[in-house]
């Protein structure tokens, strides 16, 4: 019994290859876009730690809300 007629194996083959290029394509775009964003917008946590405050500070002062 043959499950492929003749010619249809190649286009099996070429739609895997389409899909798995579709998908690693895809993938390294989304990376890309999530590192730029990441890159973009987090804030600078070394600079924060150097220039921060050295004292405790009361949470009130900073988070004025709640009571």
């Amino acid at each position: 019994m043959q499950f492929f007629r003749r010619g249809e194996r190649g286009a099996i083959e070429s739609a895997a290859a389409v899909t798995l290029l579709s998908v690693v394509l895809g993938g390294g775009a989304a990376a890309a876009a999530v590192v730029t964003v990441v890159n973009t917008s987090a804030p600078d946590d070394t600079s924060a730690v150097q220039t921060g405050p050295k004292d405790i500070v009361d949470p009130q002062t900073l988070i004025p809300y709640g009571g």
